[in-house]
């Protein structure tokens, strides 16, 4: 006898992914960025996760970079 604990698929699109989570009454969250500044979305039912990555609408920020004023002395 098998157990599932945790069960994280990816679908192709949010349509997919709202579609799902309408159908299991759940809601859908976004959950931040990916290093390439995609979207990250999930919908969980029970032990069955849901995952969307989208790309993101808006502009990509390069990361900030930080200097120590000690450089400059």
């Amino acid at each position: 006898m098998s157990t599932t604990y945790c069960e994280i698929r990816e679908v192709a699109d949010m349509a997919a992914l709202r579609g799902w989570a309408t159908a299991m009454g759940v809601h859908v969250q976004r959950h931040g960025t990916t290093l390439e500044g995609h979207d990250i979305f999930s919908a969980t039912h029970g032990v069955t996760t849901l995952v969307c990555v989208v790309p993101a609408d808006r502009a990509v920020l390069p990361p900030p970079v930080w200097r120590s004023p000690f450089e400059r002395v």
